[in-house]
């Protein structure tokens, strides 16, 4: 065989390889695999908001969150900042809470955002929080214990005939935490869609029902809005969202407008010229909140009871969590206390004599109180020769069947004192 022949022979060699590798040349070439489809992006247009949630508590697991509420005003800017982490798949999630609220907003309103604890003035303006799925254990800022709510627990506030407590949005559906806006994205549709680097951001429509889930009951019930009953409420128009989505599909960021609720006719806003909520989603997938609280735990069942219901001579807390002005913690006397109890006062079954008498009746009462009880308790005021009472209202009188008033003293943990309701010797 020639050399020339030699490479021929090669060559022809190497091509019936290659046409045995490629399975020929006779047939077409296999077709390309279809793209894969995005899970909320390659859906419709509406759906993407709530599939982009879904996505983010199944595939996404827990994150970090940052939440606002914002109330705009020409006496300045309220803001509630719930922050924490969340574990979607284990129902669990812990967060601070704190609220910063101008000087020069009206009392009523420092009222219905921070409750007011007797004898003390407003109530805490910071807290802590974690939940699971049994139990939602509260720790106010100035507490060494927290509070383990059941789910039979935490609305005490039914035994004061004043409603559910302020607890009651912090225990979530859509996450271990509540009254975030994630409660709402699950009734938002995308009206239309800006495309970023990787992600998106949608413009959207959000159902204004969810106020109720938004925000507590004490401000909710003092926004517009036809009741409906079972904390519902409903408006004319859903509230105006922008939603911020990776290119992951899971959330990042959302804003809601909730102005459209301010207007109601009377109301302690009248003020305020915006109400706004933002979200922030961050560390996806990276952020497991701990397991449980760590510290001193007492159940809320056996500790957090109405002021009526404390015998004298016990101890209390006024930072229940609860924004309820009769609701108490009923704690050890070796425990910092808010104050003593020195007397529970029963008018019995009188007519009401009208809110002044009613008031006088209990000043009276409670003055003999001070004077007969032991120089223990009256020594632990911080404010010597000074008690504390409350009373029964009309609604309360006539619900009991009579009126009473309950008699204490203000120990030096409590601060920011109240007026009116107190005494001196």
């Amino acid at each position: 065989m020639t050399r020339r022949t030699a490479r021929l022979a090669a060559a022809l060699a190497a091509a019936l390889l290659l046409t045995a590798c490629t399975g020929g040349g006779d047939g077409p070439a296999p077709a390309a695999a279809p793209p894969t489809k995005h899970p909320v992006f390659g859906e419709k247009l509406e759906r993407q908001v709530f599939l982009a949630l879904r996505r983010t508590q199944k595939e996404g697991g827990n994150a970090r969150f940052t939440q606002t509420l914002t109330f705009e005003s020409a006496k300045g800017r309220a803001v509630r900042t719930v922050s924490g982490r969340l574990d979607f798949a284990g129902g669990t999630g812990e967060a601070t809470i704190r609220w910063q609220v101008p000087e020069a907003y009206s009392e009523e309103v420092k009222d219905l955002l921070l409750g007011r604890a007797p004898g003390q003035g407003h109530g805490d303006a910071a807290g802590r929080l974690h939940v699971d799925g049994q139990h939602l254990t509260y720790r106010a800022d100035t507490s060494d214990y927290w509070l383990r709510y059941g789910r039979a627990d935490y609305d005490t506030g039914r035994a004061t005939g004043q409603g559910p407590g302020a607890l009651d949005h912090l225990r979530g559906t859509e996450a271990a935490v509540g009254g975030t806006l994630l409660e709402g994205l699950s009734g938002t549709e995308a009206v239309s869609r800006s495309d970023g680097t990787g992600g998106r951001t949608y413009r959207a429509e959000m159902t204004s029902t969810v106020s109720a889930l938004l925000l507590p009951d004490t401000i909710a019930s003092q926004l517009a809005g036809e009741d409906l009953g079972f904390g519902l409420y409903r408006e004319k128009k859903p509230f105006p969202v922008t939603v911020t989505v990776d290119g992951r599909g899971m959330i990042t960021h959302a804003r809601a407008d909730l102005s459209q609720l301010l207007g109601k006719k009377g109301s302690p806003f009248r003020d305020v010229t915006a109400v706004r909520m933002e979200l922030a989603l961050s560390g996806i997938g990276t952020s497991k909140p701990s397991a449980a609280a760590e510290g001193t735990v007492l159940p809320a069942g056996r500790t957090v009871r109405t002021v009526w219901e404390v015998e004298a001579g016990h101890c209390v807390d006024f930072t229940t969590g609860q924004q309820n002005v009769e609701l108490v913690a009923d704690i050890p006397c070796s425990r910092t206390h808010d104050g003593r109890v020195l007397a529970q006062v029963s008018f019995g079954g009188s007519a009401y004599p009208g809110a002044s008498a009613a008031k006088g009746q209990a000043r009276d009462a409670c003055r003999r109180a001070y004077r007969r009880a032991s120089a223990d308790w009256t020594g632990e005021a911080d404010e010597k020769g000074t008690y504390w009472f409350m009373w029964s209202d009309e609604r309360s009188w006539r619900r009991d069947g009579g009126g009473r008033a309950v008699c204490y003293v203000v120990t030096p943990k409590g601060a920011d004192r109240d007026s009116g309701a107190r005494d001196a010797s």
